[in-house]
């Protein structure tokens, strides 16, 4: 405002933002598989509600089948329906209310009222919602082109319709985007979509969800972890703040051999720690600071640590107490409730760290009882246990040995450790790397 200007009255200024531009955001940083899923999400978390009107756990008779070519993309669901009344008041909003998500009694996945909307915008410009319940049965349209003139009118329109089946929720989505018709048209999209659901609803689909691509089964990915009189997996249970949190880890197993070998993750895809928010997978396999490795000074992931696998389980009934982003993709490391959950993680994980230390006293005897200890699923473990592993004892040297000693700048050296990617390693742990490095390289040892 120029110097000497009065106010005089007031007026408002205008904030609400444009379709176009909301449209634009929400689906910018998300990937179209997220997007997908955020639609699987909502067949689950409906499912749910029926299972809490049956009084069970078991999602055994409940399906959500997709379909996808150049032109179309369709999930069709047996799992309840939206009602009429959640229709109106909640699963059409642009964000959900936060006394909604509590008072569901249920362990939501579907966190905050925007993944069907974000899905539909990724996907196409125009869908179709049929839902049917015990007492409903409408259409939603939706219109994007037409729904973005008008800035003032967020609303959808629904229609009723004859009811015609059992209660469940079709997504019907046409006029694709570019990217997902071209995606959708793509071979190899539909192996890779398989495996990643059968990561990321692994311990859903165990308890009898059916999931279907294209006709083709998600198959069942049961973790297990090796355990003998020997070896013993972790397990930690504990309350904060009113979120169960589990923690399992130890040595990870291979995975059954019914699971087609295109649909195999890679080993190194099975090594690190998984985070898990009410039953679903956010975070696979992680090796990076978004869990432990490197996280305020710990050891960053080396592949000596490969056959570590660590399971974090945070249950709610609140989804928002959860420690996930809105993609359900990553973690929000900031959360209290995770920070602590760090804590713990670090310390399982430093014991298996010991362990790797220790098995190279004698390799060939720790692949021998690693190899005879029996796969468990983490699921059918119940007893709280710290993590064991055998006792390995120090060989005597097979040859003569000699120290070598000399000083080099600290800072040179921290570069060094950092160029073998393990920026913590003591200095003597430098001198030896660089040693055999040579050894290897120039004299090929």
């Amino acid at each position: 405002m120029s110097e000497g200007t009065e106010l005089v009255g007031g007026g408002a200024i205008h904030a609400s933002p444009t379709k176009d531009f909301f449209v634009t955001m929400i689906t910018r940083d998300i990937p179209l598989t997220d997007c997908i899923f955020d639609l699987i999400d909502n067949s689950i978390d409906a499912a749910r509600r029926q299972q809490k009107k049956a009084g069970t756990n078991s999602f055994n008779g409940f399906h959500a089948h997709i379909e996808f070519d150049k032109k179309q993309f369709t999930l069709r669901d047996n799992c309840g329906g939206i009602s009429l009344s959640d229709a109106i008041d909640h699963a059409f909003h642009f964000g959900r209310k936060r006394s909604a998500s509590q008072g569901e009694g249920i362990k939501s996945i579907g966190l905050y009222g925007i993944g069907m909307k974000r899905a539909i915008f990724k996907i196409g410009r125009h869908a179709i919602v049929e839902s049917e319940t015990t007492e409903d049965s409408f259409n939603v349209i939706v219109d994007v082109s037409e729904w973005e003139k008008d800035d003032d009118d967020w609303d959808f329109k629904y229609t009723d319709r004859d009811k015609g089946g059992a209660p469940g929720t079709n997504v019907v989505i046409s006029e694709l985007q570019a990217t997902a018709a071209n995606t959708f048209e793509d071979p190899t999209f539909k192996t890779e979509l398989l495996k990643l659901l059968a990561r990321d609803y692994a311990f859903v689909i165990a308890n009898g969800f059916e999931i279907k691509v294209k006709g083709t089964l998600v198959p069942k990915y049961s973790y297990e972890l090796k355990q003998s009189a020997e070896i013993t997996p972790a397990l930690v249970e504990y309350i904060d703040e009113n979120v169960a949190i589990k923690i399992v880890a130890g040595l990870v197993d291979e995975l059954p051999d019914e699971i087609p070998e295109e649909l195999r993750p890679g080993k190194v895809d099975r090594y690190g720690w998984f985070v898990v928010c009410n039953d679903r997978v956010v975070m696979a396999a992680d090796k990076s600071d978004q869990t432990v490795w490197g996280d305020d000074d710990f050891k960053i992931w080396h592949p000596q640590y490969n056959g570590f696998a660590g399971f974090i389980f945070f249950t709610s009934d609140d989804a928002k107490k959860l420690p996930w982003t809105t993609t359900k993709r990553e973690v929000d490391i900031s959360d209290p409730i995770y920070r602590r959950a760090v804590g713990r993680m670090k310390e399982i994980t430093s014991d298996f760290i010991e362990y790797t230390n220790r098995r190279k006293n004698d390799l060939d005897a720790a692949k021998q009882v690693e190899r005879a200890a029996a796969p468990v699923n983490i699921a059918s473990l119940f007893e709280v246990k710290p993590m064991a592993f055998p006792l390995m004892q120090a060989k005597a040297p097979k040859r003569d040995m000699i120290t070598i000693s000399y000083s080099k700048p600290r800072k040179d050296v921290r570069e060094v450790a950092a160029a073998l990617g393990q920026p913590t390693m003591s200095a003597s742990e430098v001198g030896r790397e660089t040693f055999d490095y040579f050894r290897r390289v120039e004299m090929g040892k």
